[in-house]
């Protein structure tokens, strides 16, 4: 007899679930974390090219390199589990460093709840004086005639 009330994992999950384990535990065991990990990277590409990556540059990189290795294997007619295993661990590694940098009392990098937009001002708009609208709000309101 089958259990129907248990949850089957949603296809695709198991790659994800590979990923968490491979950057949280086999590579920060082995290399540490992402942070330390590639601050080590953008050093030694510094001394290499003169040229100074920043942690976001140097895995959006790598990101890159396995974005077009997943494009050349879908052109191809092919998928490569380990392709698309290593740009999501990539892409953790971004999420992860930027936990670490983020501080509880900073509430920039926290996302806004769900149910608030945002809205863009014109940049040809000129803005707001709070004591002309106050004015204006005023200059409309007129007493009744009696």
């Amino acid at each position: 007899m089958t259990n129907t009330n248990k949850k089957q994992p949603t296809p695709g999950t198991e790659i994800l679930q590979h990923a968490h384990k491979i950057v949280n535990q086999d590579r920060q065991n082995t290399y540490g974390h992402p942070k330390d990990d590639y601050t080590k990277v953008i050093n030694i590409y510094k001394t290499l090219t003169g040229h100074q990556l920043t942690l976001n540059d140097a895995l959006l990189f790598m990101v890159s390199v396995k974005l077009a290795r997943l494009k050349t294997n879908l052109d191809q007619g092919k998928l490569h589990y380990d392709t698309l295993l290593d740009t999501i661990g990539y892409l953790t590694c971004i999420n992860m460093i930027h936990q670490t940098e983020s501080t509880p009392n900073d509430t920039t990098k926290k996302p806004r709840p769900t149910n608030q937009t945002t809205r863009k001002r014109n940049p040809t708009t000129p803005k707001r004086n709070p004591t002309t609208r106050k004015n204006l709000q005023t200059k409309t309101k007129q007493p009744h005639d009696r």
